[in-house]
């Protein structure tokens, strides 16, 4: 299997922009021709249109294009020599041809494969003028053109499949480091109160981003590794870590809220900010694959509670609004560690 990554595989440069996808279909689409041609099959075009369609992002999802596609040409054959039989050239069996050919396509839920199987029809139904015995000569040619340009895209497919597990782990350690600077900026608000907040909004709606496209390339990756026996995949856990990701951002967002309602700093803000702290650097060693001890956070969160319950009342209502806010803030703190504890492990090294 070609190195997608290669320098030479690279054509998203200014200087040749066409993208690897594009330059595979090309290259599918010309091998279907060309042995069509050299096999004497009349309208090759058919195994151009199915090569072209067979190029998809992974391998799975050219096989379930191709098998659909082919499934299609082979109904639209059957569909075309019945009815050039019962009616020739008729008008009426061109219409009776496209309406079971919508039909048939639409019990299937196969919507997106409805034109090419009218299309295989009728064609057929045209190829009735040659005698009786071609339509049903023709049809089985249509199969086997279709098979061909099939072939050709998943060959092509599978010789340059991009690399989805690099791009995956890519986006995972950006997500991890976005969630990182989100908390700095939590910790800074819990010490300094009144601090600027849009850079906190453009992180979120940065990472939020960069979690969708993390979640979109696992599927893409589920796809490739559709034919792994076992059920626990890398991909299902990088999904997973996604999906986590994405539900601590939210915590984090509700973190930041409650420290921007901090109108002073209090004697408590600092012990909280070094335990944010600890699960920060937690959370980037669970990612890469270090060991954690869990223990003894459990530990300090137990003293810390302890603390909160011991420590002096509030003298003012600025204090009084502060400590309500980081002891509900430190709640948040431990779901998101508990949160964290529940991601899988994952390979990104």
């Amino acid at each position: 299997m070609f190195d997608w990554e290669h320098p030479l595989m690279n054509f998203n440069s200014k200087r040749f922009p066409v993208g690897g996808r594009v330059l595979k279909t090309a290259l599918a689409v010309t091998l279907a021709i060309f042995i069509a041609q050299q096999l004497d099959f009349e309208r090759v075009t058919l195994a151009a249109i199915v090569a072209l369609i067979t190029v998809q992002k992974t391998f799975y999802h050219s096989l379930l294009q191709s098998m659909a596609k082919i499934g299609g040409v082979l109904i639209g054959g059957v569909l075309g020599t019945s009815f050039s039989f019962i009616f020739g050239l008729s008008p009426i069996g061109y219409g009776l041809a496209t309406i079971a050919a919508i039909y048939i396509c639409l019990q299937l839920q196969w919507q997106e494969h409805i034109v090419l199987t009218a299309i295989t029809a009728i064609t057929i139904i045209f190829s009735s003028n040659n005698g009786d015995t071609a339509p049903l000569l023709f049809s089985i040619q249509q199969i086997f053109t279709a098979l061909l340009g099939a072939l050709s895209g998943l060959l092509f497919n599978y010789l340059f499949t991009p690399n989805h597990k690099k791009e995956v782990v890519q986006k995972l350690l950006q997500a991890e480091e976005g969630l990182k600077r989100a908390i700095d900026f939590i910790m800074l608000e819990m010490l300094e109160p009144g601090c600027n907040d849009e850079s906190f909004k453009e992180e979120t709606r940065s990472l939020y981003q960069t979690i969708e496209e993390g979640l979109e390339t696992s599927k893409l990756l589920q796809g490739e590794q559709r034919f792994i026996i076992n059920r626990d995949t890398d991909s299902e856990r990088f999904y997973k870590t996604f999906l986590i990701f994405k539900s601590q951002l939210s915590r984090l967002e509700e973190m930041h809220n409650l420290a921007r309602r901090m109108p002073i700093r209090v004697s408590q803000s600092e012990p909280v900010v070094r335990l944010f702290r600890i699960v920060q650097k937690m959370q980037h060693r669970a990612i890469t694959g270090r060991q954690n001890h869990f223990e003894m956070v459990d530990r300090l969160l137990k003293k810390m509670e302890e603390a909160f319950s011991k420590s002096d009342p509030p003298q003012t209502s600025q204090e009084f609004i502060s400590q309500a806010s980081l002891f509900h803030l430190f709640q948040e703190i431990k779901r998101y560690y508990r949160r964290m504890r529940e991601a899988p492990a994952v390979a990104v090294s």
